[in-house]
């Protein structure tokens, strides 16, 4: 039996991969978040509020019942196909948005320090 080796991550990977900037779609409506990518909101979120680890995947899990309850009334409402899509579109988007501009509304100044003071985890490029 032969041992193959795989190729880490780091080596296989070319250094200007374009990543997914989760923040465009979930975070829309702040401007300050619109630009970073899951794990980089993730930091933000937890550096910009008061919250804990916890207490942020506690309300992770409030914005997925909100997105379950918005796409399930949907499929409820209507049969169709196209409509069914546009509810799954409208439960992913809206509770994370309006989430966030609530949450970071009047936070924004002490967003704006936090990635600043952290300004080599939050660089665009990265």
């Amino acid at each position: 039996m032969t041992s193959t080796t795989f190729p880490l991550a780091s080596e296989s990977e070319p250094t200007n991969v374009a990543r997914m900037k989760s923040g465009t779609f979930f975070a829309c409506l702040v401007p300050e978040l619109r630009r970073l990518t899951g794990s980089q909101l993730m930091l933000a979120w937890q550096g910009g509020t008061e919250f804990s680890r916890p207490k942020i995947y506690l309300h992770c899990v409030l914005l997925l019942a909100c997105s379950s309850v918005i796409f399930n009334t949907v499929m409820r409402l209507t049969g169709s196909t196209l409509v069914d899509l546009l509810g799954l579109i409208a439960g992913l988007t809206l509770p994370p948005n309006l989430y966030f501009l609530v949450v970071f509304n009047n936070r924004r100044p002490r967003l704006r320090e936090f990635l600043e003071e952290n300004w080599e985890t939050f660089r665009p490029d990265r």
